[in-house]
């Protein structure tokens, strides 16, 4: 099996694949809460807040933080590996239910490889 092919992407190709999904989830879901997962979620929750606002106010969309973690170090090196459970870092609070009743939250990530990062 040969290496895995590359697509390189520039800053202004990622901001117009956001820009372009923007429409679709202003117009099919219409959120009034994001929630970036730590590291790679902030960078398109910022982009897409740039398009969607609160449709009452016009308001930017408030921005909260998880940190999940579901890579492991493997012992003396730098690299990780696909861990066996996902560990929380940072959530929303002693009683997130309380803070999430009632919203229509979208959850932002920059990739969803494993599938397991939201189980």
């Amino acid at each position: 099996m040969g290496e895995p092919e590359h697509v390189r992407s520039t800053y202004n190709d990622i901001h117009n694949i956001i820009r372009g999904a923007s429409d679709k989830i202003a117009s099919e879901f219409k959120p009034d809460m994001f929630i970036a997962i730590e590291g790679g979620g902030f960078f398109p929750a910022r982009v897409l807040r740039t398009f969607l606002k609160d449709p009452s106010t016009k308001r930017n969309i408030p921005i909260q933080a998880i940190g999940l973690s579901l890579y492991e170090s493997l012992p003396g090196t730098t690299a990780e590996q696909l861990g066996g459970e996902v560990i929380r870092t940072q959530w929303l609070g002693p009683d997130p239910g309380k803070r999430l009743l009632g919203r229509r939250v979208l959850i932002i990530d920059e990739v969803d490889d494993s599938r397991k990062t939201l189980q």
